[in-house]
C-alpha cells in the first residue's frame, strides 16, 4: 500500500480558539467602557452613603469630655428639642439630654452647659431654617445625674431651651440637635 501521509497547509484548517490559552504578557486587562462605568458609578455611591452616614453619625452623637476629678473622660452625648412638643418663636421647651457612658465604671453630671451652634432637622433646615434662634434657657444647668457603668441614661432639662421671639417662621415646629458640654465626677465607691 503506498504511503497515505497527507500534509495540510495551516491556512486550509482552523483551530478551536476556545482551547487556546493566551500568554499572560505582564500587560493589564483593559475593561470595557459599561464595566467601567458600572465600576465608577458604584465607587461613586459608596462614597456617598459612606459620608452621608459619617455625617449623620457626628450630628447625631458629638462625643464630650467629662471631667471627673481632674481626669478626663470620654462620654457619647446628644441632645435634642422634645419631640412631643415643639418649640415656637418666644416660648420655651424641654431639653432631652442622652448621655452613654462606656466606662467600667459609674459618672454623676452635674452640669450642662452650651456646646455650640443649635441645628434644625434637614427638612427645616432646607426650608431655610439655617439660624434657629433657639438656645439653652440658661447659661448653666445644675443637675445630678447618675449613668451607671457601660450604661445609657436620658434626662430632661424642662424649659431648658427657648426660641427667640421673631425666629424664621421656617423653624417653627423643627427639632433642634443642641450641642452641650457636660462636667461631673466619678461615683463615690466606684
Amino acid at each position: 500500500m503506498p504511503d497515505m501521509h497527507i500534509e495540510l497547509d495551516p491556512a486550509e484548517h482552523e483551530e478551536p480558539t476556545w482551547e487556546v490559552r493566551r500568554p499572560d504578557t505582564g500587560r493589564k486587562r483593559r475593561l470595557d467602557r459599561r464595566t467601567r462605568m458600572i465600576l465608577g458609578i458604584a465607587a461613586i455611591a459608596a462614597v456617598v452613603v459612606n459620608a452621608g452616614a459619617a455625617w449623620a453619625y457626628w450630628q447625631i452623637t458629638g462625643s464630650e469630655v467629662a471631667s471627673t476629678d481632674g481626669a478626663p473622660v470620654e462620654l457619647a452625648l446628644r441632645a435634642r428639642s422634645d419631640l412631643n412638643k415643639s418649640l415656637k418663636p418666644g416660648t420655651t421647651g424641654d431639653l432631652i439630654v442622652t448621655v452613654t457612658n462606656d466606662n467600667g465604671f459609674p459618672i454623676k453630671i452635674t452640669s450642662v452647659t452650651s456646646g455650640g451652634t443649635v441645628t434644625a432637622d434637614p427638612e427645616h433646615a432646607k426650608a431655610g431654617c439655617t439660624t434657629t434662634g433657639v438656645e439653652l434657657s440658661r447659661a448653666r444647668f445644675d443637675v445630678t445625674w447618675e449613668v451607671s457603668r457601660n450604661a445609657i441614661g436620658a434626662f430632661n432639662v424642662p424649659g431648658g431651651l427657648s426660641m427667640r421671639k421673631g425666629t424664621n417662621p421656617a423653624c417653627d415646629g423643627a427639632t433642634f440637635t443642641v450641642p452641650v458640654r457636660v462636667s461631673g465626677v466619678r461615683e463615690e465607691g466606684s
